[in-house]
């Protein structure tokens, strides 16, 4: 039996952490619930200890809903931005990573489940928004936004589509010269204040209606079209993340994971979300839970195995399985080595729905850069003030 198993069957001995000395983890469907339930039958049969492993979509809203009910499972695997909602209303658990755990684990993902004083999580994974660049219309990508207008492609080619209407895509360009969504402020994010009308935000708004202008990005681009667009091989270079990789690898594309453009000499810092083991503050077992995550389920050997099919992407630890050898995977950590983790406050939904309406707006020629963020930072703050308790 490996020694951390044997360091948790006689932490299971030595007191009651669970009635029914089980343990439960919802992960949604895409992360490959079979792996994970391999791993955790290895698990059970090493110390008796059985896990029920569940594929769970949408998992935040059934995560809830089962909370609700007396019924969350004891761990759930969930992107970081969703925490700082369950945090708020108390549905996890403050968790205490060992340091030895700790030591090799990215420290942008570490910072990324750290809020309100606490730490909210065990970071698994973590993605990166980059440039993905078809290396057979473009052999060196662009290091700046400005760049692009003058970049030469094959006729009948787009330089560079992204859905710039969901502002999850655009922040990197408007954080460029120094706007934020909300502040970080002693591990506490400013709900009552956002930087997204700074100078530079609105720089960088700036290069983007430019850019719709001069037709060099489509006023009404989608997703789906930006998607099927790179799949076709019709585009140089889109924004996106890593889940876009396995259709490209599909469809035969030859592509190159490169940082986003600066913007006027500033670079674009990568927005990061970090996929991770959350435990339930209901559960009867968090001792358990904790001691299965550290010394099982996140060990190198069960993260390869988790990972043999890609599902999770960039790993967090950075010494954890042969998928980091990967040159698409490493130019990624790269980028999320000084990238900037998605703010996690529960008025982030606030910040997302005004910022969209705005970026549709500039879009759209409707208002200045300038008045479009100016507008969507008061309604922002104001949205951010009525919902506050009390």
């Amino acid at each position: 039996m490996p020694l951390r198993w044997l360091i948790l069957l006689l932490i299971v001995l030595a007191g009651p952490v669970r009635a029914d000395g089980a343990l439960t983890i919802w992960v949604g469907s895409g992360r490959d619930a079979a792996a994970l339930a391999q791993i955790a039958g290895d698990y059970a049969r090493a110390t008796g200890i059985a896990v029920t492993v569940t594929a769970m979509d949408p998992l935040p809203e059934r995560f809830r809903a089962a909370a609700q009910q007396g019924e969350a499972p004891d761990i759930i695997l969930i992107s970081h931005d969703q925490m700082g909602r369950l945090a708020a209303e108390g549905l996890i658990a403050p968790v205490n990573p060992s340091d030895m755990w700790t030591a090799g684990i990215l420290p942008r993902a570490m910072d990324a489940l750290a809020f309100d004083g606490s730490t909210w999580g065990y970071p698994v994974a973590v993605e990166a928004l980059h440039l993905i660049y078809n290396r057979a219309l473009i052999a060196h990508p662009p290091t700046s936004f400005e760049d692009i207008p003058a970049l030469p492609l094959p006729h009948g080619n787009r330089r560079i589509l992204w859905d710039y209407t969901n502002p999850y895509f655009t922040l990197p360009m408007l954080m460029a010269g120094g706007g934020y969504a909300f502040e970080k402020v002693g591990g506490v994010y400013d709900a009552g204040h956002t930087g997204i009308a700074t100078d530079g935000a609105i720089a960088g708004a700036a290069v983007l209606q430019s850019l719709i202008t001069d037709q060099f990005l489509p006023a009404d681009i989608t997703y789906q079209v930006m998607d099927d667009a790179m799949n076709a091989g019709r585009v140089g270079m889109v924004i996106n993340g890593s889940w876009a990789w396995a259709n490209l690898t599909i469809s035969g594309v030859d592509f190159g994971v490169a940082p986003i453009p600066s913007v006027a000499g500033h670079p674009s810092p990568a927005v990061i979300t970090v996929q991770a083991l959350a435990i339930s503050s209901a559960s009867a077992n968090r001792e358990l839970a904790a001691n299965f995550i550290e010394n099982g389920l996140t060990s190198d050997a069960a993260l390869a195995a988790w990972n043999a099919g890609g599902s999770l992407g960039a790993l967090a630890d950075m010494t954890a399985g042969q998928a980091q050898t990967d040159p698409h995977i490493a130019a990624l950590l790269d980028i999320a080595a000084t990238g900037v983790p998605l703010p996690n406050n529960a008025e982030m939904p606030l910040f997302w729905a005004a910022m969209r309406a705005a970026l549709t707006d500039i879009g759209l020629g409707m208002v200045s850069p300038a008045d479009a963020l100016n507008a969507a930072a008061a309604r922002i703050t104001r949205d951010s003030a009525v919902a506050q308790p009390g």
